[in-house]
């Protein structure tokens, strides 16, 4: 993953503004609690942790993967969840980021990754970690 992220980083550097922002402890602790209060589960990824410490989010060629911010803030997952949710058939994902015809989220009570169309949330591909599921979304936008 970190590889792929510092391609982007060379594509996007142009400003001279590194992507390697990592999230604060207070808005992890804050999307942990979010989560396990959401699904009354614990099924913090630390995967997403250790994504979230070295980028705090990323919005790339229009795929988003969603960072630990304010829970106003549509590109946080706080934030696209609440929006996404508001669904009854997804209310059994967790999602972690999105593009013009993808979403990209983990089944919570399974614990499988999986690449969702967009409209229609059928699912596209499964993957067998988080890691796996955004090589593969940050290698469709490079």
């Amino acid at each position: 993953m970190i590889g792929l992220l510092k391609k982007i980083e060379n594509i996007k550097n142009t400003d001279e503004k590194s992507i390697f922002l990592s999230a604060s402890e207070e808005s992890i602790l804050t999307t942990k609690k979010w989560i396990f209060e959401r699904y009354k589960k614990n099924i913090w990824l630390y995967e997403y942790e250790n994504f979230l410490r070295l980028v705090n989010g990323l919005d790339f060629n229009g795929l988003v993967i969603y960072g630990a911010e304010s829970s106003e803030d549509s590109n946080s997952l706080i934030g696209a969840n609440e929006i996404w949710l508001e669904n009854e058939w997804d209310k059994n994902y967790l999602f972690f980021g999105d593009s013009s015809i993808s979403w990209y989220c983990v089944d919570v009570d399974d614990l499988v990754f999986y690449e969702l169309d967009k409209p229609s949330g059928e699912i596209v591909e499964e993957y067998n970690s988080f890691e796996g599921m955004v090589n593969a979304a940050l290698n469709s936008v490079l």
